[in-house]
């Protein structure tokens, strides 16, 4: 190989292995009127109410066996950890208050955010029922009872809104994975990778994540391409490939055409192994076969095995035959 040829080699791996990888995503944005609502009310502000409606004997009585579950849920709003964060900032979309910068309290975070979120939901299915409306007006009176509507269900529209953006994202990661712009597998792929979902931890598919973003890779591919003893022309090489191949699930990536040279939907990388003579549908294990690696940026693959017929190999991921190579 030229020294030219292995600049340009060296060009194409660079240029697309420079986007960074990063598969996290922004955190869902409520609509602009609830997200205002959420940002003017604290814990604090939910704690009061709550107690308040905890407290009246009137109440109590109502609720009957559900008092307990209102009376716990309560508890567990009035944090005083995080009185001081809006509505807003528990989920996320919001700056911390100054209070918790200054760490006044010392904060566990993220299982209080989630505890009281959850409690918030709880509590406003105990007491916000058609039974207890009259109740609730008559205990805190009806601008008071007012202002716990606004409370109870910005919290309430706060959850149902993570809920929706969390199944979203996760229908947006099939489609990364399953949908147009993934790798086209092989039928021995297919049966490895619906076996690993199902059996394999790492491989299987999470609640509130979705699928995994690993496949497996175990391919015979006869599109490689190499150039000899310094010759511009292209050499066909058959490799089979074995690694693995990880989904880019952040939003964007997974770009089709062009940008997803720059942006692909996944990367790649593992084994690669080819008989030292050349040629397109040769077994890859014919002779004297030798092995190296792979990289995989999208659909464009460089590999590179230590033998006479050509060390480094260029190729673009595609089937030719469906389900076979």
């Amino acid at each position: 190989m030229t020294r030219a040829r292995m600049r340009w080699l060296v060009s194409v791996a660079s240029l697309a292995a420079s986007p960074a990888i990063v598969s996290a995503q922004p955190a869902p944005q409520p609509d602009s009127a609830l997200r205002r609502r959420a940002a003017s009310i604290t814990v604090g502000d939910y704690c009061s109410v709550a107690r308040q409606i905890v407290s009246d004997t009137m109440v109590i009585r109502a609720l009957g066996a559900d008092s307990s579950d209102a009376r716990s849920s309560a508890a567990l709003i009035c944090n005083p950890l995080l009185s001081s964060f809006s509505l807003l900032a528990l989920r996320g979309l919001a700056p911390a208050p100054i209070e918790a910068v200054a760490r006044l309290q010392t904060n566990v975070y993220s299982a209080a955010q989630q505890g009281i979120l959850d409690a918030m939901s709880e509590f406003r299915a105990d007491v916000r029922t058609p039974g207890m409306t009259a109740v609730l007006r008559t205990a805190l009176g009806r601008e008071r009872d007012s202002a716990f509507v606004v409370i109870a269900e910005t919290a309430h529209g706060l959850v149902v809104a993570e809920a929706r953006d969390q199944a979203l994202d996760r229908l947006a990661n099939y489609e990364r994975k399953l949908g147009p712009t993934s790798a086209r597998l092989n039928f021995p792929e297919v049966l490895l990778n619906y076996a690993a979902q199902r059996w394999v931890p790492g491989f299987k598919a999470t609640p509130l994540g979705g699928p995994s973003p690993l496949e497996v890779v175990a391919s015979y591919v006869p599109g490689y391409v190499t150039f000899v003893d310094g010759s511009g022309t292209p050499i066909p090489v058959s490799a089979a490939e074995f690694g693995l191949r990880y989904y880019l699930f952040g939003k964007h990536f997974g770009k089709p055409g062009i940008a997803g040279v720059f942006l692909p939907s996944y990367l790649a990388a593992g084994m690669l192994t080819a008989s030292n003579d050349n040629g397109a549908l040769v077994w890859p294990w014919k002779g004297q076969d030798r092995s190296g690696g792979y990289f995989s940026w999208g659909s464009i693959k460089v590999g590179y095995i230590k033998r006479s017929g050509g060390s480094w190999l260029l190729s673009k991921q595609f089937q030719i035959v469906p389900f076979v190579f």
